[in-house]
């Protein structure tokens, strides 16, 4: 059983009226993007949001405009702020207003590395609405109103509030509350639907696209929309995102479709639909949209861009924010059915083919797009398609399939003679290849529909993209399926297609270069399938696109599509072959029969035939030269350090220590070069040192109990000091093994203990033996494991399972932590509460030696900080220790 211990008060949230807020956000319009080919309903602001009396005439303030909707809450009292700033930055200051004896605020000054030095100092008030605040005690995000005064110049400028609508300690929605000149006060709300307590992430309590869209989680089950607050009708109006959804359909903890509404009240402008159709997105990579629609609202033309589509309260929710209502905004629970009954006015199918959903041409935003695929505009004036958002993923690799005017809702279908989804009645359907990356054309594909009976049913290439079609086929539709917009409808046709095409795709590329090879020795090499070859590295791709590109089975499909299209045309180029072997060739081609193209390659040109060898081949294209993934060093003083790309540890006078990092990397072989300041604070880009152990184990430091009495292997002030030597056992690019072994720890007796830590690559925790000498059979001896108690935490036991950890909080400088410790529960003896320590005992068998693994987490180093609970951090656990034991 997990037992979980908090040391806070518990409480409810205050049933009286809730001091108005929510999360702030900073004047940034993510979703706007004023470039003339954009919808220009995107832009479309409201003419009167507060009234032109408050607005207009009074000027009122930013200040006025929060007081509006929090009241009180947001005016700082004057004495406070002063004290507040004379006091050191993190210093808390407890107010108890109703002298109670228990705080209901609690005021500091927030400098934290993340946030923008011209707004420091960052001057917050944290009021507890769920009260559990004590003196002494952190302020939580899951029940407090957090609000921001930047410069501490006493007036409020953001406001971000967090809840737990049902009571189980994790916040559940959150708001964030910005003033926006033209609109007045505005919320970002948010609400965690799959309780996975993953929600924004802020950087001067604001949300700012560039900085916080990598570490806002946008994912799993989720909801968010915005809104302003219309002071004469006491109401939040939904505008623009209304909504944005995120569905987890096999509850996987990652995004497969998303949703995003576009609208202002009850009016939706424009719908974008976005799925993960191969299923690939990880928890490490959990954004990797394949397809997605855009489409306009019924009755929209190029000449009537204002149509909208009215949604009513039969699909719609009215959300409470503050205690004030919004506006309609579409239910996430009908919203998909609800959706695909339309007729909308224009749509555009979108399919991510090179398997790179990132933002085109933008240098500095290179991450994948969690807004699901946003199409570039079409601006051909017969078949325009505004943009709508952005940024959007380009012209080039993405095959492009538009309906001017729809008679239907959406219809899709899969056509195994090209094994691609498509969407019918497609009155244009295109792709334009830049196989280099130098924003250049090299070749354009065309789709046609020659019967107009809906079907896509012949292709065109054009070789360099000069207006010259190089090559052509029919393709058979016979066998055409409904595909449903659903993930598993369009997963259930596209995973197999995708598991089964490229080696097959290799192969007959295989054939192609053969038969050139016969007929010309002097055949140049084709300079797609030379940079398939060389890992898609050149100069226009960075390194890490072409390793996305090289370890993507999308990516390397759309190569060899390309190589092999491109072979076929210089093979007829060279006038070689009957034209009775083409007419049959092309005929295969056509049922997509590629074994047939590959027998009669060879049958017509006398070649052996290929040998197939893809799995060996792609394995030798992928297989990365081997790079160090763990190191060490030593320090003087035995001062001994091991890490994992992902965690780094320490080992001083028997304590363990433990390192925070900010991303995956080695820090100790440039430890000197990337450590420019003290490491015990958060002042390097890579971390810091993220446990004050005292006289203490640290996580996971031993203590040696001789019939009972307790002996802790550590160097400790006033008491018996150990003697402790080290060496390197073990080196290699996965694995590093250090030993330890302390002696002189029980005075005038032999005891020694050997500790041998390992830590692997890709592994957070670290794996620890143990074993002891010198123990004689008349003594009983014990090994007692010991983790540091925290000022604030949440204590963690399971016997059951072998764990017991802490998740909590020592000063505002590391921030909140999470350790660990798994440990053989068949062992188990007992616990050892000690002041400094929290302690579990194991008898020691002589010849047994006992492992058990330390583990930790630093808050401010997850890419999603908002908001993980001691819950999640115990079930983390959990899942480690069963997977030990496996």
């Amino acid at each position: 059983m997990l037992c979980l211990k908090k040391r806070v008060a518990k409480g409810e949230r205050f049933s009286g009226r809730k001091l108005s807020f929510s999360l702030l956000f900073p004047v940034f319009f993510f979703f706007v993007h004023p470039v003339s080919d954009i919808n220009n309903l995107e832009k479309t602001t409201p003419k009167r949001i507060i009234d032109s009396n408050l607005i207009s005439e009074f000027k009122i303030s930013k200040q006025q405009v929060f007081e509006q909707v929090f009241g009180d809450a947001v005016m700082l009292d004057t004495a406070i702020v002063q004290r507040v700033k004379s006091e050191k930055p993190g210093t808390r200051h407890y107010v108890d207003r109703n002298n109670d004896g228990k705080p209901e605020e609690v005021w500091f000054i927030d400098n934290d590395r993340r946030h923008n030095k011209n707004n420091l100092p960052i001057l917050v008030k944290v009021i507890d609405e769920n009260g559990n605040l004590e003196a002494t005690m952190e302020p939580d995000k899951c029940g407090d109103l957090w609000i921001a005064d930047w410069n501490a110049d006493g007036l409020v400028d953001a406001v971000i509030d967090y809840e737990d609508i049902d009571g189980d300690g994790d916040v559940d929605s959150m708001g964030m509350f910005f003033y926006d000149p033209k609109n007045g006060l505005r919320v970002w709300w948010s609400r965690d639907d799959g309780d996975d307590n993953l929600l924004w992430y802020d950087v001067d309590y604001v949300y700012d696209q560039s900085l916080c869209q990598y570490r806002t989680h946008f994912g799993g089950d989720e909801s968010f929309c915005s809104f302003y607050y219309d002071p004469g009708k006491n109401r939040w109006i939904p505008f623009s995102e209304n909504p944005f959804l995120f569905y987890d359909r096999n509850k996987d903890g990652i995004t497969e479709e998303v949703i995003r509404m576009a609208g202002h009240g009850n009016d939706i402008w424009s719908v974008r639909w976005s799925f993960d159709a191969d299923n690939d997105g990880t928890l490490v990579q959990p954004r990797n949209f394949d397809a997605g629609i855009t489409a306009l609202a019924p009755g929209w033309t190029p000449a009537e861009t204002k149509a909208s589509l009215k949604i009513t309260g039969k699909e719609s929710e009215i959300i409470t924010i503050r205690g004030i209502p919004t506006g309609w905004v579409l239910n996430r629970k009908t919203a998909t059915d609800y959706l695909r009954q339309i007729t909308w006015g224009r749509v555009l199918l979108t399919w991510d083919e090179i398997d790179l959903n990132r933002a085109w041409n933008k240098a500095n935003d290179t991450i994948d797009r969690w807004e699901g695929v946003i199409a570039s505009a079409s601006l051909d004036s017969a078949f325009y398609m505004p943009r709508v958002g952005g940024p959007d993923c380009g012209p080039y690799n993405k095959r492009y399939e538009l309906v001017l005017q729809p008679s239907a809702p959406n219809d899709f279908y899969f056509n195994p003679a090209d094994y691609r989804i498509h969407i019918k009645y497609a009155d244009k359907a295109w792709m334009d290849v830049d196989y280099d990356g130098d924003n250049e054309s090299d070749m354009y594909y065309n789709w046609l529909d020659t019967d107009n009976d809906g079907i896509l049913d012949k292709m065109t290439l054009d070789i360099g993209h000069n207006g010259v079609i190089d090559d052509s086929w029919d393709m058979d539709i016979s066998g055409v399926k409904p595909v449903q917009w659903t993930f598993d409808g369009l997963n259930s046709a596209y995973a197999p297609a995708l598991a089964s095409m490229p080696a097959r795709k290799y192969l007959l590329n295989k054939a192609l270069m053969a038969v050139l090879i016969s007929i010309r020795k002097d055949v140049a090499e084709d300079p797609v399938w030379t940079l398939v070859q060389k890992n898609m590295e050149n100069e226009n791709f960075s390194g890490d696109v072409s390793r996305r590109l090289t370890f993507s089975d999308e990516s390397i499909l759309f190569y060899l599509n390309l190589v092999c299209d491109r072979q076929i045309v210089g093979l007829k180029k060279l006038k070689a072959g009957a034209d009775s072997f083409w007419k049959a060739f092309y005929a295969a081609r056509g049922n997509n029969d590629l074994e047939s193209m590959i027998e009669m390659l060879c049958e017509e040109f006398g070649v052996e035939t290929p040998v197939q060898d893809y799995r060996e081949w792609n394995d030798r294209r992928k297989n990365q030269p081997a790079r160090q993934r763990v190191a060490w060093m030593e320090n003087p003083s035995s001062n001994w350090r091991w890490e994992s790309e992902d965690a780094a540890f320490r080992f001083y006078d028997g304590h363990f220590d433990l390192f925070g990092k900010r991303t995956k990397q080695l820090i100790f072989p440039r430890f000197a070069e990337i450590t420019k300041e003290n490491y015990h604070y958060d002042r390097n880009e890579w971390g810091m040192d993220i446990l004050e152990i005292g006289n203490s184990s640290g996580c996971g430091g031993l203590i040696l109990y001789v019939d009972g009495v307790a002996y802790p292997v550590r160097t400790e002030s006033g008491g018996y000091t150990p003697v402790f030597t080290g060496r390197l056992i073990k080196e290699t690019a996965e694995e590093v093994t250090l030993e330890f072994v302390a002696k002189h720890i029980v005075p005038g007796k032999p005891y020694e203990v050997r500790i041998r830590p390992t830590v692997f690559a890709g592994r957070e925790d670290c794996r620890i033996e143990v074993t002891v000498e010198g123990n004689s059979a008349e003594e009983k001896a014990e090994i007692g494991i010991g983790l540091t108690s925290l000022p604030q935490e949440t204590f963690i036991f399971d016997p059951q399972t072998g764990i017991m950890g802490s998740w909590g909080f020592q000063n505002p400088e590391i921030g909140w932590m999470g350790m660990g410790m798994i440990f053989p529960a068949d062992r188990f003896a007992r616990m050892d509460e000690q002041p400094n320590e929290h302690r579990v005992v194991m008898p020691y068998e002589k010849g047994k030696p006992l492992v058990y693994h330390i583990q930790s987490r630093w808050l401010k180093g997850l890419r999603f900080s908002c908001c993980p609970s001691a819950q999640d951090w115990g079930n983390i656990l959990k899942v480690k220790a069963n997977q030990i034991k496996k």
